[in-house]
This record gives C-alpha cells, structure tokens and sequence, in this order.
C-alpha cells in the first residue's frame, strides 16, 4: 500500500497546492481558486494525476479536507466537475485506491509544501523522504498541542511555524539537489 498526503494553503484568491510521498516525487503548484475547497479538490486531482501516471496500484490518498475526502458528496455547482473528476480516477483504479481523512498534523508535510509554493508564488518539486523530514521538523522544534494544533517549541529560536517548516524544506531541497550531483 503507498499513501499519498495532499494539502492546499489558500488566500485571496491564490492557493498553494501539493501532494507528498516517499513513492513519488513530491510536488506544489501555485494557481487561482475561489475557494479553499476548490483548492483542496486541485491538490487531490495533483496526486491522483501523479499516481495514475506512475502507474501506482495500491493508493490510499490522504487529506485534511472532508469534502476532498468525499468526492461524493457535496452540493457546490462549481466544484462538481473537479468532485466528478475524483470519482473518474477512483472508479479507473478499482480495487486498489481510496481516500481518506487524515488530521493536519498527519498532513504537515503535504501542507508546508503548499504553504510554500503560496508564499512564493512558485512551483516547488522536491523529493521528499518522510523519516528525514520529520527529523528535521522534531530539530527544527515544531510540536503538536494537545489540541492537534502545531506550534513551535517555547524553548526554540524559530519566529513561527512557518519559519521553521520553510527552512525544513529549503534544507531537503538543498539535500536533494546535492544528491543529484
């Protein structure tokens, strides 16, 4: 079984989208939608494109969002082709793939990257190993409250989260790239 987070950051208009794995690279992009369930939808589609195209068999998708996790479900016009299109890819890939709601602090992987690619208003494409990334999230103090919220640790140097979480990525992406070489 290869799971596959997904996660969006939206705002004003302009949402970060990505997916995460340790089977695919792990990507964001950066485009317009009216709304954070748009958003949502677009991450899910990014990841469900991406497994179809590595020919993936046994998925489960992962997502923060409960309309992304029930594509099935909903009563926003606007959204329904994009809702539709989830239902294709599921029903193309039966048995073997499926969605499910996981809490934002499974996802924070998936959301940094989206976050990301929102703030800097660019596509990010890094591969992403999740035991190093959570090491580095645990070293970079970023801790989850009893609330299931994250936040960074009193006693670490980190201004914000998204300081931190930012500069766990530009890490593995510069780890990434220097294994490339």
């Amino acid at each position: 079984m290869f799971y596959v987070n997904c996660d969006a950051s939206y705002r004003g208009g302009w949402a970060g989208i990505a997916y995460q794995s340790d089977q695919l690279e792990s990507q964001s992009r950066l485009g317009e939608c009216k709304n954070n369930g748009e958003a949502e939808l677009r991450a899910l589609l990014l990841a469900m494109s991406a497994a179809e195209q590595a020919k993936l068999r046994n998925v489960t998708f992962r997502t923060d969002c409960e309309s992304a996790a029930r594509p099935h479900r909903g009563e926003s016009e606007h959204l329904r082709p994009l809702r539709e299109a989830a239902c294709r890819y599921l029903a193309r890939h039966q048995p073997g793939w499926s969605i499910a709601q996981i809490s934002r602090a499974e996802n924070v992987l998936a959301h940094a990257l989206a976050r990301q690619a929102r703030r800097s208003h660019d596509d990010v494409s890094v591969s992403v190993d999740s035991v190093v990334a959570a090491a580095l999230i645990e070293r970079a103090g970023i801790i989850e409250t009893t609330e299931g919220r994250w936040r960074v640790a009193p006693d670490r140097l980190a201004s914000s989260m998204g300081g931190a979480l930012s500069a766990a990525l530009l890490k593995l992406a510069a780890d990434a790239a220097s294994h490339a070489r």
